[in-house]
């Protein structure tokens, strides 16, 4: 059976957001064409992510034979990356704390984590009390993120 495939030409923005599939999850952030910035709920086979940069990539779309059940119908796969741009050291962007009264902060120990993977460095407020806010406005700092204030 032939599979049909298709490429796509997307800008990918410097953070994730938190989304909600069939749990909550990291989403990437994806516009076509100037078009607004859309969830992506699956992941780009061969894409090296990195928090804190733009991306313009063009990815391979294709159909799956026999997706799962509740999964996905296609593959993408990276097929070039055409830039990685660092994001300006000032730039503020928000994130959720909590979504539908799921922690997205928590402690292992030495830092607070966000969803897990991504280091915050949040000065004097402790991880505990990270998620007494809604909201964080942060910044990116050398891989992490900066907590800059809480809303």
């Amino acid at each position: 059976m032939a599979h049909q495939s298709e490429e796509l030409r997307w800008k990918i923005s410097h953070y994730r957001m938190p989304c909600q599939g069939e749990g909550v999850q990291l989403c990437y952030l994806v516009s076509e064409k100037g078009g607004e910035a859309e969830f992506f709920y699956d992941s780009i086979d061969e894409f090296e992510y990195e928090w804190g940069y733009n991306y313009e990539i063009v990815v391979e779309k294709r159909e799956i034979d026999e997706p799962m059940a509740d999964g996905s119908s296609f593959r993408y796969r990276l097929k070039k990356q055409i830039s990685k741009e660092k994001v300006a050291a000032g730039l503020r962007f928000e994130l959720p704390l909590v979504v539908d009264n799921y922690r997205l902060v928590e402690s292992d120990g030495n830092h607070c984590l966000y969803f897990g993977s991504v280091r915050i460095s949040s000065g004097p407020t402790s991880c505990d009390s990270l998620v007494s806010g809604q909201l964080g406005v942060f910044q990116h700092m050398n891989g992490g993120l900066r907590l800059v204030e809480m809303r």
